[in-house]
């Protein structure tokens, strides 16, 4: 026991089993604390070019159930939802008041994109039929107001004697009592429409699966190729180990792509987008996890693990596999557009499911990727200067 205590593996890897346990609780309780508090974050569009649908749309502005959008049209309104700018999107029919007057069915239909984290499509279902609700109570509430307000107005405006008028009026008024004791309770039905929807829970899973998969993939690679490089550097320069390294990462970034690819054909898992499609996407997933992950290798050496660590717990957390991102704080919200996973995420979500912006996400990894490797040429260039100081002071 003395022996092993001795060495400094030893001593590193107790010091990263404990950082695991302290970062991934720590990380994933102040992520996910207060979840349900945030539902307001969420973005729901309207469409409505009714009188009656624009009142309905002040109304839940003022209760801020969710941050809402109003679009004039649906296929703008559905191309948000496609793209995943909103969480929801509710329309609103023509001629309500109309329809109730003279009570009729009024359907209201509630879209929701399937290709996002579960617990999204669950809130935004349960959403929508409490929306209906509220939505049957206030149309009753305003549709009783107006017609105890018009019906006698208009029925007395053509009447010139005030005694007929008034008469006239109250007999109305009677009239309107009888028509809303007889209308409907709920005459507004909620139509849920499921987009980009796919069967199984085993495919909802995919994006953590494939994200978690291949960090921890990549992390472990780089541990391993700083090994080699620390035994290697007496021999070749720095940044000649630099290329090379990056070379290695490219091919294990194809290769190993190429068996996520195999492994989710082989469990009949049924994506949108053809295969080199798919494989050049995870190729340069997995290449922006190596990215990130050797550079704190490169500074720290093995202890820069811990630092690998803590952003698998974060990444993880920040990126929307487990948590629609509007739930998050902000911190942790924020976060996630600088880091990798996020966008490995949304596309595969796009993949499976459809939708989303897959050259929007692609953009942003190439961008990652390049500050990345511009920050490792840096680390090479800082080492190298400090190598050359130490030769020349001996």
């Amino acid at each position: 026991m003395k022996s092993f205590f001795k060495q400094k593996e030893t001593l590193v890897g107790i010091a990263a089993a404990i950082a695991f346990q302290l970062i991934f609780v720590t990380v994933w309780l102040t992520a996910y604390d207060g979840v349900y508090d945030r539902t307001n974050q969420f973005s729901v569009a309207v469409v409505s070019n009714d009188e009656l649908g624009k009142e309905i749309i002040k109304e839940l502005k003022d209760r801020n159930l969710f941050r809402l959008k109003v679009f004039e049209a649906l296929n703008q309104a559905l191309e948000a939802l496609d793209k995943r700018n909103v969480n929801m999107v509710i329309h609103l029919p023509d001629r309500i008041i109309e329809k109730l007057t003279v009570n009729e069915n009024i359907t209201i239909d509630y879209y929701i994109n399937q290709a996002t984290p579960t617990l999204t499509k669950q809130m935004m279902e349960k959403a929508a039929n409490k929306i209906n609700d509220a939505l049957n109570y206030q149309f009753r509430e305003t549709i009783n107001n107006q017609m105890a307000k018009r019906i006698p107005q208009l029925v007395t405006e053509k009447v010139p004697d005030e005694k007929t008028k008034a008469m006239v009026e109250d007999i109305a008024t009677q009239v309107v009592d009888m028509v809303q004791k007889n209308m409907k309770m709920n005459p507004i039905a909620a139509n849920i429409v499921k987009t980009n929807g796919k069967e199984g829970f085993a495919i909802t899973m995919v994006p953590l699966l494939i994200v978690l998969a291949s960090y921890i993939s990549a992390m472990l690679i780089s541990q391993y190729l700083q090994i080699a490089n620390g035994r290697l550097v007496n021999e070749y320069g720095r940044f000649s180990l630099f290329v090379g390294r990056q070379m290695i990462n490219i091919v294990l970034a194809l290769g190993i792509s190429l068996l996520s690819i195999f492994l989710m054909n082989l469990f009949h898992i049924e994506l949108n987008h053809n295969f080199f499609v798919l494989w050049g996407f995870q190729s340069i997933l997995f290449f922006s996890f190596l990215a990130l992950s050797q550079v704190f290798v490169m500074l720290f050496g093995i202890p820069g693990m811990i630092f690998n660590i803590a952003l698998t717990a974060i990444q993880i957390a920040s990126s929307g596999a487990m948590v629609p991102r509007e739930l998050l704080p902000s911190f942790y919200y924020e976060l996630g557009h600088l880091l990798p996973a996020t966008y490995g995420v949304n596309s595969y979500f796009s993949l499976i499911y459809g939708g989303g912006d897959l050259g929007s996400d692609l953009k942003h990894l190439s961008i990652i990727i390049s500050v990345l490797l511009a920050m490792a040429i840096v680390i090479q260039i800082v080492f190298s200067m400090r190598d050359k100081f130490k030769s020349s002071e001996m």
